[in-house]
């Protein structure tokens, strides 16, 4: 089968893994690929990137820009980038930085903008790792059984919730921390999420004020209340959290990205057999600094990724790595690309 992998640098896919360094080709110049995903009512993989949100409908080989509105900001304040992307029943969703939020009801051939996600009250207080003014509307998902409610995470702004599709929104900031990363709703009301921070520097210069205890948290009562169950793990900077066959994985790093420049900074990866009342340090290549960031499952093996992200100066010494998860838990790398991977898919 063969696998889409997501990089700081395009959209690259290999026949099979593993792989040789030269068989991976770069099939998409998108910049940073921030989605990828695919879903069950609408054929093809879609792709949210620095550069736009993209759909392939031959397995990744051939790419359509769908057009997602951008640049609706003042000349100094960079371009507009996808940050999230969500296929409904009815229609496809797509997530900027500026934070905006857009809805196509045609599969992508228009757009319009769902203008009461502008109207949150905690919006103010928003902010990005990178620009204070403009946060990213990072995760974009709908809940198992119910198709009209949506859910959004926004780096830094908290999480948000819609009952509508979108058209109007609940504020719900004040229940987890700001950084978010990831929402994973595995029942109608039980998610997880992947936190981080901001940088403590940031903070002491007034800019940032996302800069609480980060972590993996869960939900049991649809995002009303959150609990925080990584437990003593001390690895609170995470990026993503993965389930499969009953067993929740997470990468997280002691330190945010800031102190990724010099490696001052341990990384580990955990996996639970009990929903997070429990955690167990494994050992995988690329130990102790490369973050795993994405999982999937590939011809029934789990497989991973990993690099280093959001470092104010990319570090061009650091390679992307593919892993992958054998029966009796043990990780070996597959694969190498030439930048971070950040999100990976089977198609």
């Amino acid at each position: 089968m063969a696998l889409l992998i997501g990089t700081d640098d395009g959209l690259y896919r290999v026949g099979d893994v593993p792989f040789e360094r030269e068989e991976a080709e770069r099939v998409l110049d998108c910049g940073m690929v921030t989605g990828l995903r695919t879903f069950e009512v609408f054929e093809g993989v879609f792709v949210a990137s620095t550069a736009g949100a993209y759909r392939s409908r031959d397995g990744g080989e051939t790419w359509v820009d769908l057009g997602v509105p951008l640049g609706d900001r003042f000349w100094h304040a960079g371009e507009s980038e996808v940050w999230s992307i969500l296929g409904t029943e009815d229609a496809l969703y797509a997530g900027t930085n500026d934070p905006y939020l857009y809805r196509s009801v045609d599969g992508g051939d228009t757009w319009h903008e769902l203008k009461g996600f502008r109207d949150l009250p905690s919006r103010g207080h928003w902010e990005s790792p990178i620009d204070p003014h403009y946060a990213r509307l990072r995760a974009l998902e709908t809940v198992p059984g119910r198709p009209d409610q949506l859910v959004a995470g926004v780096e830094a702004g908290g999480i948000h919730l819609s009952k509508d599709g979108g058209q109007t929104w609940l504020d719900r900031r004040d229940t987890i921390v700001d950084d978010i990363h990831q929402v994973l709703p595995i029942t109608e009301d039980v998610w997880l999420a992947a936190t981080g921070y901001l940088d403590h520097n940031i903070e002491a210069i007034g800019l940032g004020h996302a800069v609480g205890e980060g972590g993996l948290w869960r939900t049991v009562d649809a995002g009303d209340s959150w609990k925080r169950i990584d437990g003593d793990t001390n690895f609170s900077y995470i990026r993503r959290v993965f389930v499969h066959d009953g067993r929740v994985f997470f990468g997280g790093g002691e330190e945010a990205p800031p102190a990724w420049v010099e490696d001052d900074h341990e990384v580990a990866l955990f996996e639970s057999t009990n929903f997070g009342r429990d955690w167990e340090r494994v050992a995988y290549p690329g130990e102790p600094h490369e973050v795993v960031e994405t999982w999937a499952v590939d011809d029934g093996d789990i497989v991973c990724g990993s690099g280093l992200f959001d470092v104010p100066d990319r570090r061009e010494d650091v390679e992307g790595r593919i892993m992958r998860r054998d029966d009796e838990g043990a990780y070996e790398t597959v694969g190498r690309v030439e930048a971070n991977v950040g999100h990976i898919h089977p198609v």
